[in-house]
């Protein structure tokens, strides 16, 4: 019995030895080849969203070119739609730049003026610290609010050629997902392929369940927050709502970072007084009603991750593919532990991913 033993515990060390050396390799290939995985990754989860309306298609005996046409459409309209609302706001955005820009350069001169005033009240010597000329700062070579903005705007009109890339993979999927699934059950046996389609299926119903009810919830949350700006009379709604919607998808830090973005407009725009603080503390009052009350009644736990592997997954998923990865790390971390479940109901490792 020791004898059998000893090869088992040897075979673990040798697997566990295996994956901490292809671990590095794979998170080099996932980075180096992110134009290729990132729409691939996008093509999934739009096929998984989308699988309820083709099966429903299907049942209605509609041909299956026209329910891809139909696929297409949908998704062309809401791409095209989207990109013409972020062309067109990005535009004014990018405008009205420069003045905002002289309002930050002002801003930064009056507390820098204040520090200097408190320094000398204090006989706090600043003599070998260097100061920092803002207008030269946000104006010179070293950075430009406007050269970020343009090079920001125009980071998402190129992004054409990954939504094309994700439509092909998303066709190819979809086309080839019913002679992929009899290849499938011709090699495995019955027990295996039972097991194979219960995992893909318990993916499949959590990324849907996630996505349909986390865009509803965040659509929700982005149209208070659009609503209570335009109330108080704050430029550049359309771009903060957009930024709320989006960013809303990132856990825990992502509601954080779509408040500073109008929390800064209207700062430049009114000055600090009544209209900030009413808008700081509405905003933050809107995302703890979708974010602390709303959310976890619908979504629940259904993803039954741990939050300390949702910040890791998060934090892993930044460095990989940095915002895109931060958007996307809670599905793909929560179809990595089914898989690890559906092949050992009691891994460790899915033990320390799961919630509960």
């Amino acid at each position: 019995m020791h004898l059998s033993q000893k090869p088992l515990a040897e075979l673990k060390w040798v697997r566990i030895l295996l994956v901490a050396l292809f671990l590095p390799v794979l998170i080099i290939i996932l980075k180096e080849l992110e134009i290729i995985f990132i729409p691939l990754i996008f093509a999934i989860f739009i096929s998984f969203i989308f699988a309820p309306m083709l099966s429903w298609l299907g049942k209605h005996k509609s041909p299956f070119w026209l329910n891809l046409l139909l696929m297409l459409l949908v998704i062309l309209i809401v791409f095209v739609s989207l990109g013409l609302v972020i062309y067109t706001a990005g535009n004014s955005f990018v405008q009205q730049l420069p003045e905002y820009q002289q309002k930050l350069v002002e801003h930064l001169e009056y507390v820098q003026g204040l520090n200097e005033q408190l320094a000398a009240k204090l006989d706090i010597a600043f003599s070998k610290v260097p100061s920092i000329d803002p207008e030269a700062f946000l104006s010179g070579g070293s950075f430009s609010i406007t050269g970020f903005a343009t090079k920001t705007m125009g980071a998402f009109m190129n992004a054409g050629s990954r939504v094309f890339l994700t439509l092909v993979f998303l066709l190819f999927l979809v086309a080839g997902s019913d002679k992929m699934e009899k290849r499938v059950r011709r090699v495995l046996s019955e027990t295996e392929n039972q097991q194979t389609f219960d995992t893909l299926l318990s993916i499949k119903t959590q990324i849907q369940a996630y996505f349909i009810n986390k865009t509803l919830i965040s659509l929700c949350a982005a149209t208070v927050a659009m609503l209570l700006l335009w109330i108080f009379g704050v430029d550049f709604v359309i771009i903060a709502g957009l930024f709320y919607f989006a960013l809303s998808f990132i856990p825990n830090i992502g509601s954080i970072l779509s408040t500073l973005f109008p929390i800064t407009i209207c700062l430049l725009q009114y000055g600090f007084g009544f209209r900030l603080i009413a808008l700081i503390l509405l905003l933050i009052g809107n995302e703890m009603l979708f974010g602390n009350y709303v959310e976890p009644r619908v979504l629940g736990n259904k993803l039954n991750l741990s939050p300390i592997v949702v910040l890791i997954s998060l934090l892993f998923w930044a460095y990989v593919w940095g915002i895109v990865g931060m958007m996307i790390a809670v599905p793909i971390t929560s179809a990595i532990n089914i898989v690890l479940r559906s092949m050992n109901e009691k891994s460790l490792i899915s033990a320390i991913i799961s919630g509960s």
